[in-house]
C-alpha cells in the first residue's frame, strides 16, 4: 500500500512538472511572438497608417494577456499600440495586424471570407500561408521562425522590407 502511494506521488509530480513546463513553455513562445508582432510591424508600410496602431488578437484570454502586455506601451513610429482582443472575423477590417492563434485558427477562413483585409496583415500561429496568411510562426529546429506570404501581402495592400523578407523561413 505505501509502495503505491509512492507510485502514485511520484506520477503526479510528474504530471505537474510536466504541465509547468507545457505551460512556461507556451508562455515564452508568446511573448517571442509579441515581439516578432511588433517588428513586423516596423517592418512593413502600410497604405493608411491612421492616428493608431491597432493589433488585433484572436486568442484565449491567458494568451491575449501575455501578448497585450508585451505590446501596450510600444509605438510604431509616432503611433500608440492598441491591443484589442476580437471575438469576430469581421472586427479584423479595423486592424493593421491581426494574429491569430491555435485555438482559434478555424477563424482564418472566416477572416479572409468577411474581412475587408486591406491593409491588415493576418499573423497566424502555425502555418497557414497556404490558406491566406500572410505570415505565420513554424517551428524549425526547435527555433521560432515565421514564412512570408507575399503574394497575401500584396492582395493586402502591404509592403514588406527587404529585410524582413530575407528573415522569413
Amino acid at each position: 500500500m505505501v509502495r503505491r502511494h509512492k507510485v502514485l506521488f511520484i506520477v503526479t509530480a510528474l504530471m505537474c512538472f510536466t504541465m509547468t513546463f507545457n505551460a512556461n513553455g507556451q508562455e515564452a513562445i508568446t511573448k517571442i511572438q509579441s515581439l516578432y508582432l511588433y517588428n513586423f510591424a516596423k517592418y512593413i508600410q502600410w497604405s493608411n497608417p491612421g492616428d493608431k496602431f491597432i493589433i488585433g488578437i484572436f486568442a484565449d484570454n491567458v494568451s491575449y494577456k501575455q501578448l497585450e502586455a508585451v505590446l501596450k506601451n510600444r509605438k510604431v513610429g509616432t503611433q500608440a499600440i492598441e491591443v484589442k482582443k476580437l471575438s469576430d472575423a469581421s472586427e479584423s477590417s479595423s486592424c493593421h495586424i491581426v494574429f491569430v492563434d491555435n485555438s482559434y485558427s478555424s477563424t482564418v477562413k472566416k477572416i479572409q471570407e468577411s474581412a475587408d483585409l486591406n491593409n491588415t496583415l493576418l499573423v497566424t500561429a502555425k502555418d497557414m500561408t497556404d490558406r491566406g496568411a500572410a505570415i505565420s510562426f513554424v517551428l524549425k529546429d526547435s527555433k521560432l521562425k515565421f514564412k512570408i506570404n507575399q503574394d497575401a501581402c500584396r492582395a493586402s495592400g502591404l509592403q514588406v522590407s527587404n529585410n524582413l523578407l530575407a528573415l522569413g523561413a
